[in-house]
């Protein structure tokens, strides 16, 4: 009956202890604690009084709750901007004991009073060595050598939580079973070291960590890196076990040279790539080192002209498979859209390698822009295996709408367009039917997608059924 009791719903869970003696004793140890607007049922209720009604019913349900048997507490807080900490510290003391599993705390950044997650909940190796997943958010944490041993935590993700390097080296030296780890602006990190103590750790993101200059990695199973920010000094002891690795920088970071020149020494093993550059300003040198292994590249540029930056990429990549390229036609350029007979030729784009394991290959956001027409040129002219090239001529497309015929209803995800992409992408069909299609092989599958009918029109009309 416990076990049943368990996996009701929440709300569901609270009915049945208002009618029966014996469900209440459950309730008093009701193991899935998922507190927030959504399970309490508040959505209803005007936004200026959610606060006021979830910190009242989380804290009669917490007081009235024993302690024993929660295996997960999901504190959805996002919307309390006045809570007082000692609500927070008593809910946490309650429940966090042993048998604990799943630990998620979710707190607006613009709170009143900040506050500072209590370490000393972890300090009791019972509760501690029973944890496998903590998820702060929106609050500071300040571990030191008394934490516990957190020898099951396998998954760790920090949003906009304030942690030093030392705190996190704490945390870190008392976490040897993580495999995986997630940061997101946490701005007092300057030096990110990954001991080598973390012998299962696979899965490595950081992003947007404001302050971050160094990341120095010793895990030696560490598989996924992804990195969003600042261009910062990187360093993988052993970096053979590497397989898949992205990397993004805002704004003018020069992310294409920076990979171009300094990733090769990590990524020797990678198999799959993806890199997000907003603006180069430089030329991509064509350099002797190589991404021996790498099958799939995913490049996201934000400006067209860069494209011819790639070919270094596409020249490194003797085993490359897959290539897929996202492009920005919101910043091309008008003197640069291709027009008269030999437009679309150029010498400098003459391929001076062939890529002979190239086989499927598809840009999104195709324009007319003429750059990326003599790039599409020089990958047709470049690549004997070629099998599939599709032209999207949508920007960053999912193509995912979902269409009811019985119920009549549409759930449409495509992304809206401006009258001006929309004209855009259909000149680039054209381009594409004049300049390219004749020049790929018989063998080869050729789509140039348009944007799609029942999402796009010229008067930017979206129907909804």
């Amino acid at each position: 009956m416990h076990h049943i009791y368990s996996i009701l719903p929440l709300r569901d869970a609270a009915r049945a202890a208002c009618v029966s003696h014996g469900f209440l004793l459950l309730w008093r140890c009701y193991s899935n604690l998922k507190l927030d607007v959504g399970t309490l049922g508040l959505a209803h209720k005007k936004y200026e009084d959610w606060e006021i009604f979830l910190i009242d019913i989380v804290d009669r349900i917490l007081r009235n709750h024993s302690g024993n048997g929660v295996e997960t507490l999901d504190l959805g807080l996002l919307c309390c901007k006045n809570i007082d900490p000692s609500y927070l510290d008593r809910w946490l003391q309650i429940v966090v004991r042993l048998g604990i599993k799943q630990l998620n705390l979710q707190m607006t950044t613009f709170k009143k009073k900040e506050y500072s997650f209590p370490c000393s909940v972890l300090s009791d190796d019972a509760a501690a060595s029973s944890i496998r997943s903590i998820c702060l958010g929106g609050c500071a944490f300040r571990p030191t050598p008394t934490l516990g041993c957190l020898r099951r935590l396998k998954a760790l993700s920090l949003f906009c939580v304030q942690i030093t390097d030392e705190g996190l080296g704490h945390l870190l030296s008392k976490s040897f079973a993580l495999e995986h780890i997630y940061l997101f602006q946490c701005n007092e990190i300057i030096c990110l070291k990954i001991p080598c103590m973390l012998q299962q750790l696979q899965v490595l993101t950081v992003n947007m960590c404001e302050r971050l200059q160094v990341v120095e990695i010793n895990a030696p199973r560490l598989s996924s890196f992804h990195f969003d920010g600042n261009l910062v000094k990187i360093s993988v002891v052993d970096p053979s076990p590497l397989r898949d690795v992205s990397f993004s920088s805002p704004c003018r970071s020069r992310m294409l040279s920076y990979a171009r020149t300094r990733l090769p020494s990590i990524t020797r093993n990678v198999t799959s790539l993806t890199l997000l550059s907003y603006a180069e300003d430089v030329n991509i040198p064509m350099l002797h080192s190589k991404f021996p292994r790498l099958k799939k590249l995913e490049v996201k540029i934000k400006r067209p002209q860069d494209v011819m930056s790639l070919v270094s990429f596409l020249d490194a990549s003797p085993a490359l498979d897959s290539f897929i390229l996202h492009v920005d036609v919101n910043v091309m350029r008008p003197d640069s859209v291709v027009g008269g007979e030999n437009a679309a030729d150029d010498p400098r784009w003459k391929p001076q390698c062939q890529h002979d394991c190239l086989r499927e290959v598809r840009i999104i956001g195709f324009s007319s822009e003429k750059n990326l027409v003599q790039f599409v040129i020089y990958i047709v002219e470049s690549t004997p295996r070629l099998e599939s090239i599709t032209l999207d001529t949508t920007f960053w497309s999912g193509r995912s709408c979902d269409i009811n015929d019985k119920s009549r209803k549409m759930k449409m995800w495509c992304s809206m367009m401006t009258e001006g992409c929309i004209a855009e992408a259909h000149r680039a069909v054209k381009v594409a039917n004049r300049y390219i299609a004749e020049r790929v092989p018989s063998g080869v599958r050729f789509q140039v997608l348009e944007p799609c009918t029942q999402c796009h029109t010229r008067t930017r009309r979206v129907l909804w059924y």
